[in-house]
């Protein structure tokens, strides 16, 4: 007791000169909320959402050929005895390779909107990622191959899929292939398409094309991921450290 008889605040409760400076809590989170380092962190996660859209995709389909490399696996589907089996393996493959390259048209078109809005400003950002696109795949037959067969699969029909074996002294690998003379009796392929498909002898290899495809997207997505963490380097290591700072607050206040 003091000697007016008033019993004092607890020290903890006690508003300090320290305490008068700082924002709420509340307030500072929103400021931190609307800084351009958190906006600058949300855009690079868009660009892991859009990517992992099609790599999502992408790892269903490769699993699907992984799983068949056990015999156990393998084994009944294979039975010639039980037809049925291998029929709806088929049309599983044609369901996931239908998945994956509609996932890839997503993603290259939600991409390129990405980049027109929020960064139509930056023609140093925006020049080189249009120069990225070109080099990497709108001179890639392969890649112009699938973006056709996309369109084949939305204009016509799934494509026939086969399953191929290969059989080693000791082993055998099974995947899946298209084959060409099916593929070329549509007249929707333009003349490098029905040029690459013609090159790939009997069938199209189309597990090894779509893989080929998914690693050269993620490796331009690892980039341009990485290029707007540069573009915002200064704004996000500020945005970090206030965050830093921001939880010691917090745990103070709550006693964390």
């Amino acid at each position: 007791m003091t000697e007016t008889g008033v019993q004092p605040e607890p020290a903890d409760e006690q508003t300090t000169a320290e305490d008068v400076g700082r924002p709420s809590l509340l307030d500072w989170q929103k400021r931190l909320n609307a800084s351009t380092g958190h906006r600058a962190i949300a855009l690079g996660e868009r660009v892991k959402r859009i990517a992992y859209l099609f790599q999502g995709n992408v790892a269903q389909y490769k699993s699907l050929v992984a799983e068949l490399q056990d015999p156990a696996v393998s084994g009944p589907i294979f039975d010639v005895r039980c037809p049925e089996a291998h029929d709806e393996l088929l049309s599983e493959a044609e369901r996931l390779l239908h998945n994956a390259l509609t996932a890839m048209s997503t993603r290259v078109d939600q991409q390129r909107c990405f980049m027109e809005k929020h960064f139509h400003d930056d023609s140093v950002l925006m020049n080189e990622y249009g120069g990225k696109v070109a080099s990497l795949f709108k001179s890639d037959p392969q890649a112009d191959f699938l973006k056709g067969l996309r369109n084949y699969i939305t204009h016509t029909q799934l494509p026939v899929a086969q399953s191929n074996q290969t059989f080693g002294q000791n082993s055998c690998e099974i995947t899946f292939i298209l084959p060409g003379e099916s593929l070329l009796e549509w007249k929707g392929w333009n003349s490098a398409q029905r040029l690459w498909i013609a090159g790939q002898g009997d069938a199209v290899a189309i597990v090894d094309a779509v893989d080929t495809y998914a690693c050269k997207a993620g490796n331009f997505d690892k980039w341009l991921f990485a290029r707007i963490a540069l573009k915002f380097k200064a704004d996000i290591d500020g945005y970090v450290r206030e965050c830093a700072e921001f939880n010691r607050e917090h745990d103070r206040v709550f006693g964390s």
